[in-house]
C-alpha cells in the first residue's frame, strides 16, 4: 500500500494520518471486473527473492531485493495491455493493503518492472532475448504497457518492501480494453505456481505439475515440493550468495569432476548478468553481461571467454537431466568474487563474497584465469550482509546437539540462550547457554524422535534491550540417535521507520502527494547495536509491514532527515521531528524501540514529516 493523496484530500487527511486511522480501501482497489475473452494466464509463480533489479520508481537496483515472479500469458489475438498490478492479499485473494506494484498509476504503489523472453528467429538459428517492457512508471495513465499476441513468457520484479515472504499470497492482474484477467492468489511455496481465472479468486489450488516452459535448450524438470536429493556421485550443497542461501527450482547443484555446477540462469542472474540463451542449433551458448563484462560458455566446450579472451575449463558447461548446468567458481570468480569451499560428512557450503581474499580449494582446484575488477560501488551503498562464517568442524556424537554462535565477523558470542525444540512433543524445549567461547552442548534423551534448533540473542543498547531470534546455519532437524551439529550466525538486527506525512499550506500548484517520493537520509550517530561503525543510508519511503516507511535499517542511533523529490519538479526540503516529540526542524535524532501495536513485529522507529 502506498499512500497518495489528492488535492481534495490533503488537508481533511490530516488528522486522520497522524492518528493512524486513514481508510485506504478506496485508494488501492482493483481497477477492472470483467474478464477479456481470449486473455488467459497459464501459470503465474514466484521464483525467488535473490536479485535486486529494480526500485520504487524505476529499473535500478535500491538495496532491497526483489520478488522475482514468472508469468505465462497466453493471448489469442493482438492484445493491448492497459495495465498489470501485483497486489499483496489473503490466502482467499483479498487485499490486505500490505503491498501493491504497478506498471502505471492506475493505482497507489511501487513499480513492477517486466522484461520480455523473446525467441528470435534467424538464417543462423534461434536465439532468446530478454527486453524491459516496463523500465519506469508509465506518466500517462492512458499508455499502455504495449500490444503483444501468442504464448508469452515474462519475469516480473518487485522490489521487496517486507511483504514477499511465506506467510503472504500475491494475485497478478492484468488490465485489457476489454476487461481484466486476475490470477488466483500464490504463496511463497514450491512450487510456486498457480493459473488464471476470471471469477472470484479461490483459495490457493494444489499446483499444477506442470512447469513453465524455459528459454533454456531443454525443458526443466517438474519441480518437487522438496529440494531434489544430492546425486550418489557427491555431497548435498548449500550456495549463499553474501549470507543468503540461494534456492535452485528443479536441477539442483552437483559436484561432478572435482567442480561444482550450478544451473546457469539462476546464478547468472543473482550476480546481476542479463542473461542469454543462443542457439544455432549446432552451437548452445550461454551469455551474461553486465557494467562492460561479458562471459560466454559454450555447452560441451571446456574453452570459455571471459570480454572475448579464451579460458580453459576443467569441466565444460553441460546438460544434466534436461537443465544447463555449468562450473560456479568460474563464473563467480570472474565477476570479481571470491569462493570459498566447506564439508561436513555428507553437506557442502559454497560461499561467495565479496573478492577480498583468496579462497579455500574445492576437492580438486578449477584453474583460475585473472578475474576482472569488482565493479566500483555506486555512492551511499547499502549494507550487505557478511557471509555466514563455515561450519566448525565438531564431530557428530549419538544423542548430543552441539554447536558455535557468532557474529558476522565469526566472533564468538556468549551467554545466547540455544534451544532444542522436539518436534514430536509440542512445547517440549531443552534449553541450554553459550559459553565464553559462543559454544553450546546439549545432551539429548534417548528416545525415537527428532530436533529443530533455535536461539534467542539478547542485546543492551543505550539503556534498551532488543532480543532476536536465530535459526541455524543448516536449518534442519535432526533424529536423536544420529545427533546433529548445528552452528549460528547473527548477521541480522534490522528495524523498520513508520513515517506519518503532515501538510502545512499545502498549495494547489503542487503535485500530488506519494510516499516513494519521500527520500529519508539516515546517518548513525555513534555505533550500530553490534558495535559496528555503520553507513549514511539514502532510502526512499514506500509501504512496509503494517504501514509506509523504509525499512532494513541495521538498529542504531540515527540523524535523518528528508527531501521531497517529485518526479518533474524541485527537490524541497521537509521539515521533521520524532513522532509527538518536540517541534518540526530540518532534522531529528531518533533510535528504535518495541512496536506499541500488532502492525509489525520489528523493532520500530516513528517519525513525522510536514510537507509545504
Amino acid at each position: 500500500m502506498m499512500w497518495t493523496l489528492g488535492k481534495q484530500m490533503r488537508r481533511s487527511a490530516v488528522s486522520l494520518v497522524l492518528a493512524g486511522c486513514l481508510s485506504v480501501s478506496g485508494i488501492a482497489g482493483a481497477f477492472g471486473e470483467t474478464a477479456p475473452a481470449g486473455v488467459e494466464i497459464k501459470q503465474f509463480s514466484l521464483l525467488d527473492t535473490a536479485s535486486d533489479v529494480v526500485g520504487a520508481a524505476d529499473f535500478t537496483p535500491e538495496g532491497n531485493k526483489d520478488g522475482h515472479f514468472r508469468l505465462q500469458l497466453s493471448l489469442a489475438k493482438k492484445t493491448v495491455i492497459k495495465s498489470v498490478v501485483l497486489r499483496s492479499t489473503d490466502d482467499y485473494g483479498k487485499d490486505n493493503y500490505q503491498g501493491v506494484w504497478r506498471t502505471n498509476r492506475v493505482t497507489t504503489g511501487w513499480l513492477l518492472g517486466i522484461v520480455q523472453d523473446k525467441t528470435v528467429v534467424t538464417a543462423n538459428g534461434t536465439t532468446h532475448t530478454s527486453e524491459t517492457i516496463n523500465p519506469g512508471f508509465r506518466k500517462d495513465v492512458n499508455e499502455p504497457v504495449g500490444e503483444f499476441e501468442g504464448e508469452l513468457v515474462f519475469d516480473l520484479y518487485a522490489s521487496n518492501n517486507g511483504t514477499i515472504k511465506e506467510t503472504q499470497a500475491y494475485v497478478l492482474e492484468i488490465e485489457t480494453p476489454q476487461g481484466t484477467v486476475t490470477s488466483k492468489p500464490i504463496k511463497y511455496n514450491k512450487p510456486m505456481v498457480t493459473g488464471g481465472t476470471s471469477s472470484t479468486p479461490a483459495p490457493t489450488p494444489t499446483p499444477t505439475p506442470t512447469p513453465a516452459p524455459t528459454p533454456e535448450p531443454a525443458p526443466t524438470p517438474t519441480p518437487a515440493p522438496t529440494p531434489t536429493p544430492a546425486p550418489v556421485e557427491g555431497p548435498a550443497i548449500h550456495v549463499f550468495f553474501k549470507g543468503q542461501e540461494l534456492h535452485f527450482d528443479g536441477a539442483q547443484p552437483i559436484l561432478k569432476d572435482g567442480s561444482t555446477l550450478v544451473p546457469f540462469r539462476k546464478l547468472f542472474e543473482t550476480l546481476g548478468f542479463t542473461v542469454k540463451w543462443v542457439d544455432t542449433g549446432s552451437v548452445q551458448q550461454a551469455l551474461g553481461i553486465k557494467d562492460g563484462l561479458t562471459i560466454e560458455l559454450t555447452l560441451n566446450s571446456t574453452t570459455a571467454k571471459v570480454n572475448g579472451s579464451s579460458v580453459t575449463l576443467d569441466v565444460p558447461a553441460q546438460n544434466i537431466g534436461g537443465s544447463t548446468l555449468f562450473p560456479l567458481r568460474f563464473v563467480a570468480e570472474n565477476s570479481g568474487y571470491q569462493v570459498s569451499y566447506a564439508r561436513e560428512g555428507n553437506t557442502a557450503t559454497i560461499q561467495i563474497e565479496e573478492g577480498d581474499g583468496t579462497s579455500n580449494p574445492e576437492p580438486t582446484p578449477t584453474p583460475t584465469p585473472t578475474p576482472t575488477p569488482t565493479p566500483t560501488p555506486a555512492p551511499n551503498p547499502e549494507p550487505v550482509p557478511t557471509p555466514v562464517p563455515e561450519p566448525s568442524k565438531e564431530e557428530v556424537e549419538p544423542y548430543v546437539v552441539k554447536g558455535f554462535i557468532r557474529n558476522a565477523e565469526g566472533q564468538p558470542i556468549s551467554g545466547v540462550t540455544v534451544f532444542a525444540d522436539n518436534t514430536m512433543l509440542y512445547d517440549s524445549n531443552i534449553l541450554t547457554v553459550t559459553d565464553e567461547n559462543g559454544h553450546y552442548r546439549i545432551e539429548l534423551p534417548q528416545i525415537a524422535t527428532s530436533w529443530r534448533m533455535g536461539a534467542d540473542l539478547t542485546k543492551q543498547y543505550n539503556g534498551k534491550k532488543y532480543t532476536f531470534h536465530l535459526s541455524s546455519d543448516v536449518d534442519q532437524p535432526f533424529i536423536s540417535s544420529s545427533g546433529g551439529v548445528r552452528d549460528f550466525t547473527w548477521t541480522k538486527f534490522d528495524g523498520q521507520v513508520y513515517i506519518y506525512p503532515s501538510f502545512n499550506n499545502f498549495t494547489d500548484d503542487l503535485p500530488e502527494f506519494n510516499m516513494s517520493d519521500l527520500e529519508l537520509t539516515l546517518t548513525p550517530v555513534g555505533p550500530l547495536l553490534d558495535g559496528s561503525t555503520g553507513k549514511t543510508l539514502v532510502k526512499h519511503a514506500g509501504p512496509i509491514m503494517g504501514g509506509a516507511g523504509v525499512d532494513g535499517i541495521p538498529i542504531g542511533r540515527y540523524k535523518v532527515t528528508a527531501r521531497w523529490v517529485p518526479e518533474g519538479h524541485a527537490p524541497r526540503p521537509v521539515k521533521i521531528r520524532v513522532s509527538y516529540v518536540g517541534k518540526y526542524g530540518d532534522s531529528a535524532e531518533f533510535e528504535f524501540a518495541e512496536p506499541r501495536s500488532a502492525s509489525t513485529s520489528n523493532y520500530l522507529g516513528e517519525l513525522e514529516v510536514q510537507l509545504p
